[in-house]
Protein backbone atom coordinates (compact mmCIF):
# COMPACT_ATOMS: atom_id res chain seq x y z
CA UNK A 1 0.00 0.00 0.00
CA UNK A 2 0.72 3.65 -0.90
CA UNK A 3 1.36 5.70 2.15
CA UNK A 4 -0.71 8.14 0.95
CA UNK A 5 -3.95 5.66 0.43
CA UNK A 6 -4.96 7.02 3.82
CA UNK A 7 -5.03 10.47 4.38
CA UNK A 8 -5.32 11.72 7.75
CA UNK A 9 -5.89 15.93 8.31
CA UNK A 10 -6.77 17.82 11.13
CA UNK A 11 -8.41 20.75 11.56
CA UNK A 12 -8.79 21.93 15.67
CA UNK A 13 -10.49 19.25 16.82
CA UNK A 14 -11.49 17.57 14.23
CA UNK A 15 -9.74 14.87 11.86
CA UNK A 16 -10.48 14.35 8.52
CA UNK A 17 -9.67 10.82 6.82
CA UNK A 18 -9.02 10.34 3.07
CA UNK A 19 -9.90 7.44 0.61
CA UNK A 20 -7.18 8.14 -1.63
CA UNK A 21 -6.93 5.92 -4.88
CA UNK A 22 -8.80 8.39 -7.34
CA UNK A 23 -7.47 6.65 -9.82
CA UNK A 24 -9.52 3.68 -9.29
CA UNK A 25 -12.20 5.15 -7.69
CA UNK A 26 -10.82 4.90 -4.10
CA UNK A 27 -11.36 1.10 -4.25
CA UNK A 28 -10.07 -0.35 -1.42
CA UNK A 29 -7.32 -2.96 -0.95
CA UNK A 30 -6.74 -4.78 2.32
CA UNK A 31 -3.38 -3.00 3.35
CA UNK A 32 -5.60 0.47 2.35
CA UNK A 33 -7.86 -1.77 5.20
CA UNK A 34 -5.30 -2.50 7.43
CA UNK A 35 -4.41 1.33 7.13
CA UNK A 36 -7.94 2.69 7.86
CA UNK A 37 -7.99 0.10 10.90
CA UNK A 38 -5.04 1.96 12.44
CA UNK A 39 -5.97 5.43 12.13
CA UNK A 40 -9.21 4.54 13.64
CA UNK A 41 -6.50 3.29 16.49
CA UNK A 42 -4.60 6.42 16.56
CA UNK A 43 -7.98 9.00 16.35
CA UNK A 44 -9.55 7.14 18.94
CA UNK A 45 -6.44 7.33 20.97
CA UNK A 46 -5.86 11.16 20.17
CA UNK A 47 -7.94 13.40 23.28
CA UNK A 48 -7.37 16.40 20.72
CA UNK A 49 -9.76 14.92 17.73
CA UNK A 50 -13.50 15.10 18.78
CA UNK A 51 -14.95 14.44 15.87
CA UNK A 52 -13.88 12.35 12.32
CA UNK A 53 -14.97 13.03 8.29
CA UNK A 54 -14.64 10.11 6.56
CA UNK A 55 -14.91 11.23 2.74
CA UNK A 56 -13.11 9.87 -0.79
CA UNK A 57 -10.98 11.41 -2.90
CA UNK A 58 -11.49 12.80 -6.03
CA UNK A 59 -15.16 13.78 -7.57
CA UNK A 60 -16.23 10.16 -8.85
CA UNK A 61 -16.12 8.05 -6.05
CA UNK A 62 -16.42 7.62 -2.62
CA UNK A 63 -14.96 4.36 -2.66
CA UNK A 64 -15.83 1.55 -5.55
CA UNK A 65 -15.72 -1.27 -2.82
CA UNK A 66 -12.72 -3.86 -2.94
CA UNK A 67 -10.30 -3.79 -5.38
CA UNK A 68 -10.41 -7.67 -6.69
CA UNK A 69 -7.63 -6.77 -9.17
CA UNK A 70 -5.39 -5.49 -6.40
CA UNK A 71 -6.32 -8.25 -4.16
CA UNK A 72 -4.70 -11.45 -3.45
CA UNK A 73 -7.05 -12.63 -1.09
CA UNK A 74 -5.20 -16.22 -1.30
CA UNK A 75 -1.33 -14.79 -0.52
CA UNK A 76 -0.83 -15.95 2.95
CA UNK A 77 1.03 -12.82 3.60
CA UNK A 78 -1.60 -10.40 3.05
CA UNK A 79 -4.09 -12.44 5.60
CA UNK A 80 -4.28 -15.70 6.66
CA UNK A 81 -7.86 -17.42 7.11
CA UNK A 82 -7.13 -17.08 11.39
CA UNK A 83 -6.81 -13.55 11.09
CA UNK A 84 -9.99 -13.29 8.92
CA UNK A 85 -11.57 -14.90 11.69
CA UNK A 86 -10.07 -12.10 14.09
CA UNK A 87 -13.05 -9.55 13.25
CA UNK A 88 -11.79 -6.91 15.57
CA UNK A 89 -9.49 -6.33 12.89
CA UNK A 90 -12.38 -5.32 10.45
CA UNK A 91 -11.94 -2.00 9.25
CA UNK A 92 -15.34 -1.60 8.81
CA UNK A 93 -15.64 -3.26 12.57
CA UNK A 94 -12.95 -0.68 13.84
CA UNK A 95 -14.78 2.71 12.43
CA UNK A 96 -18.11 1.43 14.18
CA UNK A 97 -16.53 1.09 17.59
CA UNK A 98 -14.74 4.60 17.40
CA UNK A 99 -15.89 6.80 20.44
CA UNK A 100 -15.91 9.99 18.80
CA UNK A 101 -18.57 10.52 15.80
CA UNK A 102 -17.93 9.75 12.43
CA UNK A 103 -19.56 11.86 10.28
CA UNK A 104 -19.28 10.61 6.38
CA UNK A 105 -19.22 12.90 3.50
CA UNK A 106 -19.89 10.36 -0.29
CA UNK A 107 -18.88 12.53 -2.69
CA UNK A 108 -20.09 10.10 -5.48
CA UNK A 109 -20.36 5.82 -5.80
CA UNK A 110 -20.68 4.34 -2.86
CA UNK A 111 -20.67 0.64 -3.52
CA UNK A 112 -19.95 -2.88 -1.61
CA UNK A 113 -17.17 -2.38 0.66
CA UNK A 114 -17.75 1.67 0.11
CA UNK A 115 -21.42 1.36 0.92
CA UNK A 116 -20.37 -0.51 3.94
CA UNK A 117 -17.51 1.94 5.01
CA UNK A 118 -20.53 4.90 4.72
CA UNK A 119 -22.88 3.32 6.92
CA UNK A 120 -20.41 2.07 9.69
CA UNK A 121 -20.48 5.80 10.01
CA UNK A 122 -22.57 7.76 11.97
CA UNK A 123 -23.76 10.44 10.19
CA UNK A 124 -23.98 10.46 6.23
CA UNK A 125 -24.37 13.67 3.99
CA UNK A 126 -23.50 12.93 0.36
CA UNK A 127 -23.10 15.38 -2.72
CA UNK A 128 -26.10 15.18 -5.24
CA UNK A 129 -24.01 13.16 -7.58
CA UNK A 130 -23.63 10.12 -4.66
CA UNK A 131 -24.87 6.77 -5.63
CA UNK A 132 -25.16 3.54 -3.52
CA UNK A 133 -25.63 0.02 -4.16
CA UNK A 134 -25.21 -3.50 -2.03
CA UNK A 135 -23.23 -5.01 -5.40
CA UNK A 136 -22.37 -8.41 -3.95
CA UNK A 137 -24.79 -10.48 -5.85
CA UNK A 138 -23.47 -9.25 -9.02
CA UNK A 139 -19.91 -10.40 -8.07
CA UNK A 140 -21.56 -14.00 -6.68
CA UNK A 141 -21.19 -12.89 -3.23
CA UNK A 142 -23.53 -12.44 0.47
CA UNK A 143 -23.44 -9.18 1.58
CA UNK A 144 -19.67 -8.25 3.33
CA UNK A 145 -18.26 -5.91 5.15
CA UNK A 146 -21.45 -5.64 7.96
CA UNK A 147 -24.23 -4.12 5.23
CA UNK A 148 -26.74 -6.95 5.94
CA UNK A 149 -26.39 -5.96 10.02
CA UNK A 150 -26.15 -2.09 9.57
CA UNK A 151 -28.45 -1.37 6.57
CA UNK A 152 -31.74 -2.51 7.73
CA UNK A 153 -31.39 -0.76 11.06
CA UNK A 154 -30.76 2.26 8.52
CA UNK A 155 -33.29 2.01 5.82
CA UNK A 156 -35.37 -0.75 7.48
CA UNK A 157 -35.53 -4.31 6.67
CA UNK A 158 -38.09 -4.53 3.34
CA UNK A 159 -35.71 -1.69 1.38
CA UNK A 160 -32.82 -3.03 3.15
CA UNK A 161 -33.52 -6.51 1.63
CA UNK A 162 -34.71 -5.14 -1.43
CA UNK A 163 -31.08 -3.44 -1.92
CA UNK A 164 -29.33 -6.63 -1.12
CA UNK A 165 -31.29 -8.92 -3.20
CA UNK A 166 -31.72 -6.88 -6.23
CA UNK A 167 -28.11 -5.23 -5.94
CA UNK A 168 -29.35 -1.87 -8.07
CA UNK A 169 -28.10 1.42 -7.45
CA UNK A 170 -29.91 3.64 -5.60
CA UNK A 171 -29.61 7.75 -6.44
CA UNK A 172 -29.20 10.47 -3.97
CA UNK A 173 -32.44 11.51 -4.03
CA UNK A 174 -33.96 8.01 -3.03
CA UNK A 175 -30.96 8.01 -0.17
CA UNK A 176 -32.34 10.65 1.34
CA UNK A 177 -35.81 9.42 0.64
CA UNK A 178 -35.10 6.39 2.42
CA UNK A 179 -32.93 7.96 5.46
CA UNK A 180 -29.47 6.24 3.71
CA UNK A 181 -28.31 9.99 4.33
CA UNK A 182 -29.69 12.86 6.14
CA UNK A 183 -28.80 15.71 4.13
CA UNK A 184 -27.56 16.09 -0.04
CA UNK A 185 -25.75 19.16 -0.64
CA UNK A 186 -23.97 20.63 -3.97
CA UNK A 187 -21.07 18.64 -4.69
CA UNK A 188 -18.76 21.93 -4.16
CA UNK A 189 -20.26 22.38 -0.43
CA UNK A 190 -20.16 18.90 0.68
CA UNK A 191 -16.79 18.69 2.53
CA UNK A 192 -17.86 22.72 3.54
CA UNK A 193 -20.90 21.17 5.37
CA UNK A 194 -19.47 17.90 6.34
CA UNK A 195 -16.56 19.78 8.59
CA UNK A 196 -19.61 22.26 9.72
CA UNK A 197 -21.64 19.18 11.28
CA UNK A 198 -18.39 17.97 12.81
CA UNK A 199 -17.34 21.53 14.27
CA UNK A 200 -20.51 21.59 15.76
CA UNK A 201 -20.04 18.03 17.57
CA UNK A 202 -16.38 19.06 18.21
CA UNK A 203 -17.64 22.13 20.58
CA UNK A 204 -19.85 19.78 22.78
CA UNK A 205 -18.78 17.70 25.81
CA UNK A 206 -16.46 14.79 24.49
CA UNK A 207 -16.54 12.49 26.49
CA UNK A 208 -20.57 12.95 27.50
CA UNK A 209 -20.91 12.91 23.02
CA UNK A 210 -19.13 9.73 23.29
CA UNK A 211 -21.25 7.75 25.81
CA UNK A 212 -23.93 8.77 24.16
CA UNK A 213 -23.27 7.44 20.85
CA UNK A 214 -22.35 4.12 22.89
CA UNK A 215 -25.45 4.36 24.95
CA UNK A 216 -27.56 4.59 21.59
CA UNK A 217 -25.67 1.94 19.61
CA UNK A 218 -25.81 -0.67 22.36
CA UNK A 219 -29.46 -0.05 23.39
CA UNK A 220 -30.59 -1.20 19.73
CA UNK A 221 -31.31 -4.66 21.08
CA UNK A 222 -31.87 -4.07 24.83
CA UNK A 223 -34.87 -4.14 27.13
CA UNK A 224 -35.50 -0.84 28.73
CA UNK A 225 -34.04 -1.53 32.00
CA UNK A 226 -30.93 -2.64 30.21
CA UNK A 227 -31.28 0.58 28.36
CA UNK A 228 -31.36 2.75 31.98
CA UNK A 229 -28.67 0.98 33.29
CA UNK A 230 -26.41 1.50 30.69
CA UNK A 231 -27.41 5.27 30.88
CA UNK A 232 -26.85 5.25 34.35
CA UNK A 233 -23.53 3.95 33.89
CA UNK A 234 -22.41 6.59 31.33
CA UNK A 235 -23.76 9.02 33.71
CA UNK A 236 -21.74 7.67 36.58
CA UNK A 237 -18.33 7.75 33.62
CA UNK A 238 -19.38 10.99 32.64
CA UNK A 239 -19.38 12.46 36.24
CA UNK A 240 -16.44 10.91 37.50
CA UNK A 241 -14.07 11.57 34.41
CA UNK A 242 -15.46 15.36 33.45
CA UNK A 243 -17.49 16.85 36.40
CA UNK A 244 -16.03 20.07 35.24
CA UNK A 245 -17.76 19.81 31.56
CA UNK A 246 -20.57 19.51 33.56
CA UNK A 247 -19.91 22.62 35.41
CA UNK A 248 -18.99 24.55 32.81
CA UNK A 249 -22.43 24.01 30.90
CA UNK A 250 -24.31 24.69 34.00
CA UNK A 251 -22.22 28.40 34.57
CA UNK A 252 -22.64 28.77 30.75
CA UNK A 253 -26.15 28.80 30.72
CA UNK A 254 -26.40 30.93 34.11
CA UNK A 255 -24.06 33.40 32.30
CA UNK A 256 -25.72 33.43 29.13
CA UNK A 257 -22.32 32.28 27.07
CA UNK A 258 -21.32 29.22 24.99
CA UNK A 259 -19.79 26.90 27.16
CA UNK A 260 -16.17 25.40 26.73
CA UNK A 261 -15.82 22.07 26.63
CA UNK A 262 -12.38 20.18 27.97
CA UNK A 263 -13.03 16.61 27.70
CA UNK A 264 -11.15 14.27 30.82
Amino acid sequence: MEETDILVDRQGHVAIVTLNRPQAMNAVTIPMCDRLTEACNELNDDHDVRAIVLTGAGERAFSSGLDLKANNLSDPKRRTPYRMLHFDDHAVARLRRLAKPVIVAVNGVAVGAGLGFAIAGDIRIASETARFSAIFSKVGMPPQDAVAAFLPQIVGLPRALEMILTARMVGAAEALEIGLVTELVPADRLMERALEIAATIAKGPPLAIAMAKQVVYRSLHKSVDDQLALQNLGTFINSAYAKHDIDEAVAAFSEKRDAEFTGP
